[in-house]
């Protein structure tokens, strides 16, 4: 087992550190439309009153609400509380049929009243995919999430390597079993796990690079950790969010499997699913980015689609200080949701795998899998 610095884990496990700031990531501020805003930017005769044909607050009210539809196909957020939040299907050329899927940022500092919208007969969320790690929950699930309960996604664990088909296809029972049973339930398949991110970076070296890995974690052990996280954290620096996503491609394809799963409960009667990571740009970028090739998208629909996440343009891992001596994360190197990103990840996928098919056949979703799903986003 390839030892994992622990000097650079505890740096990124600082607050605000890289998991906890990727709450900040691109995620796009959401705003309220009210009726008293409608009215305010309707035209009114002289000496102030409204038309005869705004007249009534009916007419107000229908107003509003067709301006909220309006927003909610463009995909933005009408939940003040949440950000981020989109229909999956509101990006042209996506195919997936309007409110069976949505992306956000974590819900979990949602008041109650989206909370109640969320789950109500408007938006019929009926299930939660959370991608995030377990140290990134919050403190309390808030009013969202606390109306689902919890079951995580876990790999086989008698023998701790990847779970096979059998054990995917064991967790797609369990979500059939709670539809029928109708059952509120928020499923957790954490794709980043720091362990495995940086046996991956440890992988990617070539050469003296291991061999000076092997010397640096001697002298971490026994004085000095500077030059071992000098030469992990410029690794984690250069691969920027094309490493992330290869990480993820490469090591979380069981969670991936999983997720998609979950997004196949969606129809028109079961109920949508919202699914997430902590600002809903690269987790859930990458999820959102296989299930849209499931429903028949095209490579410019699908980044069209995760580039709207580009909002703020911040770090995907966080945000903070750079330290001159190297051995902090250079922020910038995760910012934004750039087209490029997208582009070389379907790339990576194709050059690695064949084609996207066979990389999902690879990690437990086949084709009877995929048509399973493309029926549920899109018929």
């Amino acid at each position: 087992r390839i030892r994992v610095p622990t000097s650079v884990d505890r740096r990124l496990a600082q607050r605000p550190a890289l998991r906890d700031r990727d709450a900040d990531m691109s995620a796009v501020p959401s705003s309220s439309i009210a009726a008293s805003r409608v009215a305010r930017s309707t035209p009114r005769r002289r000496g102030g009153s409204l038309p005869r044909r705004w007249s009534s607050g009916s007419d107000v009210d229908a107003l509003a609400t067709s301006a909220k539809m309006d927003k909610e196909r463009k995909g933005e957020s009408d939940y003040g509380s949440i950000l981020n939040w989109r229909d999956l299907g509101s990006t042209p050329g996506t195919r997936v049929a309007p409110g069976r899927v949505f992306r956000t940022a974590t819900p979990g500092k949602s008041t109650e009243e989206d909370a109640a919208t969320i789950v109500g007969p408007s938006v019929r969320v009926a299930r939660l995919l959370d991608l995030r790690s377990v140290d990134e929950f919050e403190e309390t699930p808030g009013a969202l999430q606390s109306r689902f309960q919890l079951r995580t996604f876990t790999r086989d664990p008698s023998t701790g390597t990847p779970s096979t088909s059998a054990a995917i296809a064991a967790f797609r029972a369990s979500i059939l079993d709670d539809v029928d049973a109708g059952r509120k339930v928020r499923y957790h398949a954490p794709l980043l796990d720091y362990d495995r991110y940086y046996r991956s970076i440890y992988e990617r070296m070539e050469g003296l690079e291991r061999v000076k890995a092997a010397v640096y974690g001697v002298q971490a052990k026994l004085y000095d950790d500077t030059n071992q996280r000098r030469l992990f954290v410029g690794k984690v620096n250069a691969g920027g969010l094309n490493l992330l996503n290869e990480v993820m491609v490469d090591g979380s394809g069981p969670e991936i499997a999983a997720a998609l799963c979950v997004l196949s409960a969606s129809s028109a009667d079961n109920g949508a699913t919202a699914f997430y990571c902590k600002a809903g740009k690269d987790r859930t970028g990458l999820v959102a980015a296989l299930a849209l090739h499931c429903c028949g998208a095209s490579d410019d629909a699908i980044v069209a689609d995760y580039t709207r996440s580009q909002g703020s343009g911040k770090a995907a891992l966080g945000g903070g200080k750079v330290e001159g001596d190297g051995t902090a994360i250079d922020y910038s190197r995760f910012h934004g949701a750039p087209e490029a990103i997208m582009r070389d990840t379907l790339g990576y996928i194709r050059r690695g795998y064949g084609s996207v098919e066979g990389y999902l056949d690879r990690v437990g979703f086949d084709a009877d899998a995929r048509r399973t799903l493309a029926r549920a986003l899109c018929e």
